[in-house]
């Protein structure tokens, strides 16, 4: 058996609750020192020259309301959202941006207007214009074959599924913003319906019709309000009105008529639909190890994958939705044993080091078998999930051991990786997804959905501890800027059955019941406080794509504090145009001999709801967090105190777009770093952390400046230690922070005195 040592819990998480210090903050802005005078004269000559060929070509285009649309491709050195060309593309000259595509942007344009462009790029002696003019590498029209993105529309129909009446398809509706446009794209696309596609048959109309009394109330109502929401087109011609947005599945009968639909200019994105399955290797037996008696306490695990029938854990099943998946089709052998899992997976694997957790769980039966060849349309599965979610409030943990069999494209984030976490975001709950398994060489979806903790698998040692990378999981990273996965654990192991299996699914089901413990633990745990302080106590020293930030530990749960180290935890609500900064006293163990020495981890997730859109392709997220722990040395030649990143990333504004994306994955929704430091000189008495939100592609959500963007909610954790466990840190903070520090745990055996000792 593993050496799994575990300590009374007497250091608990803290909850710093020191409301920050606001400071405004000069923006930028485009002048004439950001023009690349360099190629303003050759930009003039190459944007004129294809102006022209637009205007020539127009009448042969898709056009709605006389509009056309654009790509616009900007240099590589120009991608920063400040070089967005917003003031050549403007309302007063008939053009406007309507989403990122690719190095650049998607434009709205009066296709009368054409010539007029050529010669304004010519002529134009504004200065914002040259900034435009400069950094705009080419313009074309948006083409069918953008469209299908990196495949050909034979590769694409030959990857869709079958049905009874063609092939299914997601097909994203062109993002115009002008209303009359916007009205006729809904009148070509309807025209469509009548001999080129079709709407699925609703799937859950079949659901509701069936459902009794014994399920519970709220989900009764809201599966039959889904089935009744009317034709599936409908309701996306109704989103498209409300949002000038909306994406929905369609039914192509053959490869022409999936031309058709192409060449009309209606749709923007078009992908195959993608099935849900498992990996369901073997049967076996059922397991005779006892559970606790008192399960009904215990924190509870909404399993979504093939359902569960082992009799053997029904005293741990808290409630069963209705099935999605009829039993004959449904994956119930991967489904029993991700549920063994989540329920005791310790006692399966008493050879490894977990600790002994143990949870109820929820029963979702919502994936198939991969030969039961049962079509279930992802929209539906997430109305059906989105229900499900309703009526289980008290359920804050999901497990998704499930994929679909593509690799998610690193330009885009998928449509059920996006669905799924504007549900989380929706019902305040933490999603803990599986990274996917080969073949394939990068992540599947959903394990690209910004909401959740994604798992990779991980092999471990002869003393049971982790080890190397697993040989059977895929890697990442994701699209978009994210580090996924964002956790790895054992992938090798054995549920129910007594058999070894090998897989992401497992390492995501044996990592569901930390979360739900620290969901449980927490006096206001949130999703995003929960996955920060799992990825604060794993074990990596940063970011690797196939172990993500690591192991969480099991010498300290992620709500205690490790021997030799104080951590805080505490939340904020930041808006862009201002820094905001909170001051912590420096413990007397961090600064021995004058000289600042120790390490420290800081991890910072923000949620970037609502100011995300999955028409933006890599641009997915218009708001970033950056965040740091700094200290106080020297002055700056106008005499203010100089601060310096004691932990913190490196500073982007020196590199390139591109390059801030791809080494420091700048737009990442989480923010983690970590570092010892040794003799750091220092003049004041005080550390600060350091916070702000940036904000891009305003125009998306309607907004004209800054000032309009919501608040944004961010969580953070900060751990800092001597290296010594002897070193009281963790009291000496405590006594320093007085009144504005509390216990985040419930526990009635914890007593937090901050009147010292």
């Amino acid at each position: 058996m593993a050496d799994t040592p575990r300590n009374p819990l007497l250091n608990p998480v803290l909850r710093f609750t020191k409301e920050p210090k606001p400071e405004g903050v000069s923006g930028g802005g485009k002048s004439a020192k950001g023009i690349k005078t360099e190629r303003l004269a050759g930009q003039r000559r190459v944007l004129a020259a294809q102006f022209v060929a637009l205007a020539a070509e127009a009448a042969q285009r898709p056009r709605f309301d006389g509009r056309v649309v654009l790509y616009a491709a900007m240099f590589d050195d120009s991608l920063a959202p400040t070089w967005t060309p917003s003031d050549l593309f403007q309302p007063t000259r008939d053009a406007r941006l309507v989403a990122p595509y690719r190095l650049g942007y998607l434009v709205e344009v009066a296709a009368n207007r054409l010539a007029a462009f050529a010669y304004l790029v010519q002529r134009s002696g504004l200065a914002k214009d040259q900034v435009d003019i400069s950094r705009i590498e080419s313009v074309r029209f948006f083409a069918d074959d953008d469209t299908a993105g990196a495949s050909s529309l034979d590769a694409i129909w030959q990857a869709a599924p079958e049905t009874e009446t063609g092939r299914a398809f997601v097909v994203w509706l062109m993002p115009l913003r002008g209303r009359d446009a916007a009205e006729q794209l809904i009148q070509v696309f309807a025209a469509l319906r009548d001999n080129t596609i079709a709407p699925p048959a609703p799937l859950l109309g079949a659901i509701a019709a069936e459902l009794d009394a014994n399920v519970p109330a709220v989900m009764r109502r809201s599966l039959r309000a889904a089935a009744a929401g009317g034709d599936r087109f409908n309701v996306a011609v109704r989103e498209y009105r409300l949002r000038r947005r909306a994406r929905t599945t369609v039914i192509v009968p053959t490869p022409a008529a999936l031309q058709q639909l192409v060449a009309s200019g209606t749709v923007f994105r078009i992908e195959p639909v993608q099935p849900i399955s498992s990996t369901s290797p073997g049967e076996g037996r059922e397991p005779d190890r006892p559970l606790p008696a008192d399960m009904a306490s215990l924190p509870i695990v909404g399993v979504v994958d093939g359902g569960m029938s082992a009799t053997s854990y029904r005293h741990a099943e808290a409630w069963r939705a209705p099935p999605l998946i009829r039993d004959r089709a449904a994956d119930r052998l991967h489904g029993n044993r991700v549920t063994s899992l989540v329920v005791q997976g310790h006692d399966w694997n008493n050879n490894l080091t977990l600790p002994p957790l143990y949870c109820q769980v929820g029963t979702v039966q919502a994936v198939a078998r991969q030969d039961a060849r049962a079509f279930v349309d992802p929209q539906d599965f997430i109305v059906y999930l989105d229900s499900v979610m309703a009526a289980n409030p008290d359920t804050r943990v999901w497990n998704f051991s499930l994929n679909q069999r593509q690799p998610c494209q690193l330009d885009s984030v998928s449509p059920l990786g996006h669905d799924i976490a504007v549900l989380a975001r929706k019902h305040s709950v933490l999603p803990v997804i599986s990274i996917g398994n080969k073949p394939g060489s990068l992540l599947q979806p959903p394990a690209d959905c910004e909401a959740a903790v994604t798992v990779g698998g991980r092999l471990h040692g002869d003393n049971g501890a982790p080890a190397g990378e697993c040989p059977v999981s895929l890697c990442g990273p994701g699209p978009a800027s994210m580090l996924k996965p964002d956790l790895s654990h054992f992938s090798h192991v054995r549920a129910l059955g007594g058999a070894l299996i090998a897989g992401s699914s497992f390492s995501t089901a044996l990592t569901s019941p930390l979360a739900a413990h620290t969901m449980q633990r927490l006096r206001e745990g949130s999703p995003d406080l929960v996955k920060a302080l799992l990825l604060h106590n794993a074990d990596g020293q940063g970011f690797d794509p196939s172990l993500g930030f690591g192991t969480p530990a099991v010498t300290s749960l992620p709500w205690e504090c490790r021997s030799g180290f104080v951590t805080l935890q505490w939340k904020a609500a930041l808006r862009p145009g201002a820094a905001f900064y909170w001051d912590l006293p420096i413990p007397p163990s961090l600064r021995h001999s004058g000289k600042l020495r120790g390490m420290g981890c800081l991890t910072a997730i923000l949620n970037p709801h609502p100011m995300v859109t999955d028409y933006a392709g890599p641009n997915y997220f218009s708001v970033r967090l950056a965040t740091a722990l700094q200290y106080q040395r020297g002055r700056t030649p106008k005499g203010a105190s100089k601060f310096h990143n004691l932990l913190g990333s490196l500073d982007t504004e020196k590199i390139t777009e591109q390059e801030a994306r791809t080494i420091d994955h700048k737009w990442s929704p989480v923010r983690h770093h970590r570092s010892d430091f040794q003799s750091v000189s220092f003049d004041a008495e005080t550390l600060r952390v350091y916070a702000r939100v940036y904000a891009r592609d305003l125009y998306l959500y309607g907004y004209t400046g800054a000032d309009e963007v919501p608040e944004m909610e961010a969580v953070f954790v900060l751990s800092l230690g001597s290296g010594e466990e002897d070193d009281d840190v963790y009291n000496e903070l405590r006594v320093q922070l007085g009144a504005f520090v509390e216990t985040a745990v419930i526990d009635s055996d914890i007593v937090i005195d901050n009147q010292g000792d």
